[in-house]
């Protein structure tokens, strides 16, 4: 299977993703990505779940779990939408986690 992932593609991982959300692993990769596609508000992350498979090296079973948590923990919002009967989720950075990064860069 080829890969969607260029070589010039890359995600950035923020010291409060690790300190302050103590987020590690997958989970940390996957909430980087959605976070980069969700900055500024109302932009969401629509990606497919073989997208941030294969950022991760990983399932898309194990993408739906880390999603799963995530959503849990409250560091990420998901919507789901539905066009022609067809569901479609999009995952976003939570407003919490914005005023908590800028309270610790200001």
């Amino acid at each position: 299977m080829v890969s969607r992932i260029k070589n010039e593609n890359y995600i950035v991982i923020q010291g409060f993703m690790v300190n302050e959300m103590k987020l590690k692993g997958n989970e940390l990769l996957v909430y980087a990505i959605i976070y980069g596609f969700s900055q500024e508000e109302g932009q969401v992350f629509t990606g497919s779940l073989q997208y941030l498979a294969d950022w991760t090296n990983s399932t898309k079973q194990g993408v739906s779990k880390n999603l799963k948590s995530l959503v849990e923990k409250g560091y990420i919002g998901k919507n789901d939408k539905y066009i022609n009967g067809v569901k479609f989720c999009e995952y976003y950075a939570t407003q919490f986690n914005r005023v908590c990064n800028s309270v610790t860069q200001g």
